[in-house]
């Protein structure tokens, strides 16, 4: 992979754990080129922790595939909920399930939807992301191969 213009854009989790996962593949092998290279000890660190944090059961990214994400941009854009960008992104990463979730990631909520229209957009979350159960430890509990992620 090469980056070719720095903070050209801003990454959902999804697509930060699809490079994490390339990333690990090219240097292991396993990305079809049957060649295994070292990795520098501070990427590996790095990989390892930012794939740790982002499919420990208490995150919704490890449910999520690309066909989902896609049609839940395409619905909510048509829903003309008025989101914007930075705000579907965490949308999106965080998955909220209530009102007071949601609430957090919006910006005066209140004032741009009615409660309706609320229920209306946590329903468009649930129905084309899936249903999310948290699972496993806390965060801030050490899990085996990765750092502890206190919150």
């Amino acid at each position: 992979m090469k980056i070719l213009e720095k903070q050209s854009s801003v990454l959902s989790n999804y697509e930060v754990l699809a490079i994490t996962r390339e990333l690990t593949a090219e240097h292991d092998g396993s990305d079809g080129s049957a060649r295994a290279r070292p990795m520098p000890g501070n990427l590996k660190r790095i990989l390892t922790d930012v794939t740790t944090h982002l499919t420990h059961p208490k995150t919704p990214t490890p449910t999520y595939t690309a066909p989902q994400i896609a049609t839940f941009l395409t619905r909510l854009q048509r829903a003309d909920f008025k989101l914007e960008k930075p705000e579907a992104l965490m949308v999106l990463n965080l998955r909220p399930r209530t009102l007071a979730e949601l609430d957090t990631v919006m910006e005066e909520l209140d004032g741009r939807l009615d409660e309706a229209r609320q229920e209306e957009l946590l329903a468009l979350v649930g129905e084309c992301l899936g249903p999310f159960e948290e699972g496993g430890e806390g965060l801030g509990e050490k899990r085996e191969g990765g750092t502890d992620w206190s919150v």
